[in-house]
C-alpha cells in the first residue's frame, strides 16, 4: 500500500484552517506564530520559508525574528523570554539547527512550553514519555497521521523506528508504544539491521531530520 502524505497534508491543513478561523471569530485576533531564525543556514531558511507560506494560506500570522549575523546567548535567551511573555504571540517556533556555540537544550528551555509549537521543550517531552502528550512533535505526529488516515492497525502490529533522534525518533516510538505497537528502535550501530526491517509491519525511517 502506498501511504500518500499529500493527501493526509491537505486534509490536516483544511482542518486547521477551520479552526483558525472560529479562533478568529472568538478572539478578534489572528493567531500569531513568532519565528526564530538564528544564522545563515540555507536549509533552515528553506524550511522557515515552506512553514511561513504554509501558515498564510491557513491564516496564522507570522511574526519574523531573522538574525543571519548570528545572535549573542544572553540576547537569543532575553528574546526567547521576551516572545514567551508576550500575550500577542501563540506560537513560537525556534528553528534548529542553531550556530555553534548556542546550547538547543537551554534555548528550548526558555521557551513557554505551551507556546513549543515543536514539542521539544522538556515539558512537552515529558508529558508525551507518561502518556499524556499535549505538543507533539510535528514529524512523528505527522507519521501517526497518515497511518490513522489510512487506518493501519497498530495494536500488536511490529513497528521499527531506523533512527533515535530526539526530534523524530524517540518521539515517534512513544507515540507508537502508546497505539500498543511493539517497537523496535534501529540506528547505525544496530546489529543485522536488514533482518529488524524484513520482519516489520510498520516501518519509519528518520534520516536527516525527516521520517519517511
Amino acid at each position: 500500500m502506498i501511504l500518500d502524505g499529500k493527501v493526509v497534508a491537505q486534509k490536516v491543513l483544511d482542518e486547521v484552517r477551520a479552526g483558525v478561523a472560529r479562533f478568529r471569530g472568538t478572539a478578534r485576533a489572528a493567531p500569531t506564530l513568532a519565528v526564530v531564525l538564528v544564522g545563515d543556514f540555507a536549509p533552515s531558511k528553506i524550511y522557515v520559508a515552506n512553514k511561513k507560506k504554509a501558515a498564510d494560506t491557513i491564516g496564522i500570522a507570522v511574526e519574523d525574528h531573522l538574525h543571519p549575523a548570528g545572535l549573542d546567548r544572553k540576547v537569543l535567551l532575553a528574546l526567547l523570554g521576551r516572545l514567551s511573555a508576550d500575550r500577542r504571540i501563540h506560537g513560537i517556533l525556534l528553528q534548529l539547527p542553531l550556530p555553534a556555540g548556542l546550547d538547543e537544550d537551554e534555548a528550548i528551555a526558555a521557551i513557554d512550553p505551551a507556546k513549543d509549537v515543536d514539542g521539544l521543550h522538556p515539558v512537552n517531552l515529558g508529558r508525551l514519555l507518561a502518556g499524556a502528550p499535549t505538543v507533539v512533535p510535528c514529524t512523528p505526529g505527522g507519521c501517526m497521521e497518515i497511518l490513522d488516515h489510512y487506518g493501519c492497525e497498530l495494536k500488536g502490529a511490529e513497528a521499527v523506528v531506523i533512527g533515535r533522534s530526539r526530534l523524530v525518533g524517540k518521539p515517534l516510538a512513544q507515540l507508537l508504544l502508546a497505539r500498543h505497537a511493539t517497537v523496535t528502535m534501529c540506528h547505525t550501530r544496530t546489529r543485522e539491521l536488514a533482518a529488524h526491517t524484513r520482519r516489520a509491519d510498520v516501518l519509519c525511517v528518520a534520516a536527516g531530520g525527516r521520517a519517511r
